[in-house]
């Protein structure tokens, strides 16, 4: 369980930085699963306490259909009515993210692997089937959760071959935007027949810092599938007629903000990860849908100094968050489940990290929109 030595420490938003509040949020890894993960009672409720006291405005809530119905017909919802009724109580907002299949609803082959649940929703061997099984379970959750949860974005980087497998006749075809565009239609419209006033999105797509990519194949070792980044994923799905009111994106970079890789013209942020995908939405005439972050933040490695971390901070929050076209920004990660990545505010004793300090630094003295570019 995160410590609390560091908490008087923290005075997130204050003065002009209540502005954006409501704007900000955190993921926190408050649905874990498991004694391997810490994910007693205690550890999640104390979670909340803290995004809540860092002044973050919600949380990004994972749905997992693997979890809530791992037998078929069968949904448990008693873990996520305890988490929405503890976030309402603290006045921290959430928005759902529905991913994930059970292994009912996955290929038979598949089923026993390590996972399976990133495999695309196939049921008795059909993906009509399995997008429709899939698109139910995501309009109960938007009915059941109705007034405290109203934003819900459709499955977590299905253009990244980690997070999109699709097996046929033995051969994993990997990511696929007309595949997908299929499950996300019937998934929102779903959604939207249940609650009428939801918002729905495209969920998070990978930046891939703006290029395509040859990602290995986790079922495959050796072979290798096509990433294509989120403005090219999107594009391919708006040529296929989807029509989105909005795009959830994780416009990580592999160098800070304005930084161009040797050999380009533009930078990789903002250019190649943000506004590559509005460019592509004014292209196909979507002027209004508007951009959700779901996942954003800095790998402060060692070879990062403070005052780095600092700088590429500022510039990727002002940016975001004075964006006019962003919704809201999550920053990734509360503290880190991953102990190779270096993404958390916190250390899981609750000391500040280099994160931690850029993020207090910056929203404890919060310049204001035009201090950003818009």
């Amino acid at each position: 369980m995160i410590a609390l030595p560091w908490i008087a420490l923290w005075t997130f938003l204050t003065g002009q930085g209540d502005v954006i509040r409501g704007r900000l949020f955190v993921q926190a890894h408050i649905a874990r699963y498991g004694v391997a993960t810490n994910s007693s009672l205690q550890d999640r409720q104390h979670r909340e306490d803290v995004s809540g006291r860092l002044g973050f405005g919600g949380v990004g809530l994972p749905f997992e259909w693997f979890r809530i119905e791992a037998v078929r017909g069968r949904r448990s919802w008693a873990r996520t009515d305890s988490i929405v009724c503890e976030l309402t109580g603290r006045g921290l907002r959430a928005y759902g993210l529905l991913a994930f299949s059970p292994r009912w609803a996955v290929p038979p082959e598949i089923a026993p692997r390590p996972r399976s649940e990133a495999h695309r929703p196939v049921v008795d061997g059909s993906s009509a089937r399995g997008d429709t099984a899939f698109a139910r379970f995501a309009a109960e959750a938007a009915r059941r959760y109705r007034g405290r949860i109203d934003r819900w974005e459709v499955w977590n980087e299905e253009n990244h071959p980690a997070f999109w497998f699709d097996v046929r006749n033995g051969t994993n075809a990997g990511p696929s935007a007309p595949d997908y565009a299929t499950l996300f239609v019937l998934t929102r419209d779903s959604i939207l027949a249940a609650v009428p006033g939801a918002e729905v999105a495209v969920g998070g797509l990978a930046s891939f810092s703006g290029h395509v990519r040859d990602v290995e194949d986790e079922l495959n070792p050796g072979h290798q599938l096509r990433a294509e980044p989120s403005h090219l994923y999107l594009r391919a799905l708006l040529k296929l007629g989807v029509r989105p009111a909005a795009v959830a994106i994780h416009p990580y970079s592999v160098v800070p903000p304005g930084a161009r890789v040797k050999g380009e013209g533009a930078p990789i942020f903002p250019t190649q990860v943000v506004d590559s995908v509005f460019d592509v939405l004014d292209a196909a005439g979507l002027k209004t849908t508007k951009a959700w972050i779901t996942e954003w933040g800095v790998d402060a490695a060692r070879r990062l100094s403070q005052a780095e971390v600092d700088s590429w901070y500022r510039a990727g929050l002002l940016y975001l968050l004075c964006h006019p076209r962003i919704s809201f920004v999550t920053l990734y990660t509360l503290t880190d489940p991953d102990p190779h990545t270096h993404f958390g505010l916190l250390s899981d004793e609750g000391i500040e990290t280099p994160d931690g300090h850029a993020v207090r630094v910056l929203l404890a003295a919060w310049p204001g929109c035009s201090a950003g570019t818009s």
